[in-house]
């Protein structure tokens, strides 16, 4: 039976190419839609490791400064006792680049021979408790640090796994450049970029003093308010900053907002790549549908035929539903074999690979069921075909 089919689908197999090729192209596009919607929904309900409710973050225009400057760590810490004596504020820390931000410090640190890609950001003592940021093993930054002969390190569970595996990381010693660096704590995966983070963001967190040699100046300032804090208070700080540091620019925004933002943002891909793939799947459901009907007004003669010797409307209808499926089989194959190499190109740095496979095989169940689904009308038509039709053309 199925060589018979292989022979059909050759002896047609110019208009069965550009079926093919549809089919292709649209599992291509529905796996990658699939993969990433998976994706996505699996990475929405785990914990962000932070609290964004009732935060705020201040962005400080240090144009002209550096960051290690004693102009700039003094413009810091004067804004910071500021902003800390209204009774809104709860807390507040500085932090070179806070959750839903745009930037991001990357890098590739090599530990123990073990190459591992890690997002850093440089914070102040406070800033655990402002994001209110669970420790699971050891501690977080104190002023006890600043007489300490290493850099202290918190890091979040995700790297002391990437690179220590299950074996407890504190007190562990590694080098960056020339300075030693010393874990002193690990706190729960962080998810930097919010809900839609990758799923191998490994964090770590470097302590940034205020005062001393050492003493830097982050360009974000994150405070948490008390619940209910209006937007009235916003203009009243706004007005205040810029009382004391006329020279300089403030930008405050709602992590809130931020993180509406930054989720619209990632989810546009998402949704595009829908659009595109709801477009596809329609043109191949409207081609082939079309294609096989035309097949069915051309293959009257056969049909006809092959009803006179006995076959019964149902074997028809198999057969021309089994076309089909021989054509969506060859395309789907090759899909496979082009994804089956994405693993070696770094795909499971952006999904997890439960998530590709989930998506491979929900690309499989669409193509199937759509192509499956437009055979079942040209199929039903060439079994009402009457065995009398195939003497019309003696």
């Amino acid at each position: 039976m199925i060589r018979h089919l292989l022979k059909l689908v050759w002896n047609r197999k110019r208009a069965n190419a550009l079926i093919m090729l549809e089919i292709f192209i649209s599992f291509l596009v529905v796996v990658a839609v699939l993969t990433m919607a998976l994706s996505t929904v699996g990475r929405w309900g785990q914990p962000l490791g932070f609290d964004y409710h009732d935060l705020w973050v201040i962005r400080v225009d240090m144009s002209h400064l550096n960051d290690d400057s004693p102009e700039a760590t003094g413009m810091l810490n004067r804004v910071l006792r500021e902003i800390k004596a209204f009774p809104q504020v709860e807390s507040l820390a500085a932090s070179g680049m806070p959750p839903y931000s745009n930037s991001v410090w990357e890098g590739i640190w090599t530990i123990d021979g073990k190459r591992v890609e890690v997002t850093r950001d440089e914070v102040t003592d406070d800033f655990a408790k402002v994001m209110r940021i669970p420790v699971l093993r050891g501690r977080w930054f104190s002023a006890a640090d600043d007489g300490a002969s290493y850099e202290p390190i918190v890091i979040d569970a995700d790297l002391a796994r990437a690179m220590y595996g299950n074996a407890d990381p504190i007190g562990r010693k590694f080098a960056e450049d020339k300075d030693e660096m010393r874990i002193v704590g690990v706190v729960a995966p962080y998810r930097k970029h919010g809900e839609l983070s990758p799923p191998d963001v490994n964090m770590g967190f470097t302590r940034v003093p205020l005062q001393g040699k050492k003493a830097r100046a982050p360009r974000n300032i994150v405070l948490r308010v008390r619940p209910g804090t209006t937007a009235a208070f916003e203009e009243t700080l706004t007005k205040r900053l810029h009382d004391l540091e006329p020279e300089r620019g403030f930008r405050i925004a709602r992590m809130e907002n931020q993180r509406r933002l930054m989720n619209r943002v990632r989810m546009t891909p998402i949704v595009i790549g829908g659009i595109v793939a709801l477009f596809l799947i329609s043109m191949v459901t409207l081609g082939l549908t079309g294609v096989l009907w035309q097949n069915v007004t051309r293959r009257t003669r056969e049909i006809g035929l092959r009803r006179a010797l006995g076959a019964s409307g149902a074997s028809v209808r198999r057969q021309v539903v089994a076309e089909v499926a021989l054509l969506a089989t060859i395309a789907v194959v090759l899909g496979v074999v082009i994804l089956a190499q994405l693993p070696m190109l770094g795909v499971f740095r952006v999904v997890t690979p439960p998530m590709f496979a989930g998506g491979i095989a929900m690309g499989l169940a669409v193509i199937y069921g759509i192509t499956l689904l437009c055979g079942m009308y040209p199929g039903w038509l060439a079994s009402r075909v009457p065995p009398a039709e195939a003497l019309r053309y003696e």
